[in-house]
């Protein structure tokens, strides 16, 4: 059984090709896909339809989940005031998360909101990281101010209280995106998800948050409608609990290594040779 969590098939390298193989040879008898988006991607590619079965991301609700003592903690950590409208953005440095647009996005963003401020987490979101601090350069320019709001954490440990201390969680992905487990943490500490289209975020947000175009001014301005909307979008997360639940995940990965399973002994089998 293989696990199939990207929408980009084709940039995967040598793998689709393997992929291809071992499903030749009999060896792959299920490909479990995290989103919609994977599964058309892979049918698209080549992959019998009937190899591809769709289990959504899930997260463990115990840690991931609001909490008022982590987001207090958090802010304080950074000095940032409990009234301040926060954006996080949790992703490692890499061409598919579109940085550069994200960073447009938050001049844009902390041009007009004087109290924001923008967390970066993530590998490769340092100072240290030449390629983000010109990323940084080129989008803020003469505004170069406003990025002292803009608190580079690089790899952290504790995303359940980086995303209780936020109210927005962003994504402005370009392509590769399945079912970003960014946006569904997120949502599950409280934080509203504003996203471009790219993989299942649409279907992930629907009815929990925003989806935006890729332009800095109407991300920026979905981030303050979202960070508004905070308080009344809270009970359409509470109820969507379930749905993201680790639990639940797992327990259809179980179903689907039975039913595998049970295909597999009725097969019948060729006699041994004498």
């Amino acid at each position: 059984m293989v696990c199939l969590h990207r929408s980009d098939p084709e940039n995967q390298g040598a793998a689709l090709d393997e992929l291809k193989a071992a499903i030749a040879d009999g060896r792959v008898v299920a490909c479990v896909c995290c989103a919609e988006s994977t599964r058309a991607a892979y049918e698209a590619a080549g992959i019998p339809a009937e190899l591809l079965h769709v289990i959504p991301n899930g997260v463990d609700l115990l840690r991931f989940r609001p909490d008022a003592a982590r987001r207090l903690a958090l802010r304080t950590s950074l000095d940032i005031p409990a009234s301040a409208p926060v954006v996080v953005f949790a992703a490692r440095y890499d061409a598919m998360k579109n940085v550069p647009l994200f960073l447009r996005a938050a001049r844009e963003w902390l041009g007009r909101e004087p109290g924001g401020q923008v967390l970066m987490c993530g590998a490769g979101m340092t100072p240290s990281n030449p390629g983000l601090e010109g990323d940084i350069e080129a989008a803020f320019g003469p505004q170069r101010s406003l990025a002292d709001r803009v608190h580079l954490l690089g790899v952290r440990h504790d995303m359940e209280s980086v995303y209780a201390g936020a109210d927005v969680v962003a994504l402005t992905s370009s392509w590769g995106e399945a079912a970003p487990l960014c946006l569904v943490a997120g949502m599950m500490c409280g934080a509203v998800p504003v996203a471009t289209d790219v993989g299942d975020s649409a279907a992930i947000v629907a009815g929990h948050g925003f989806v935006t175009p890729p332009d800095p001014a109407a991300i920026a301005q979905a981030w303050t409608e979202a960070a508004a909307a905070r308080a009344d979008l809270a009970p359409a997360l509470a109820a969507s609990r379930e749905r993201f639940s680790r639990t639940r995940m797992i327990a259809a990965y179980a179903a689907l290594l039975d039913r595998v399973a049970a295909g597999a002994a009725a097969r019948p089998t060729l006699p041994e040779p004498f």
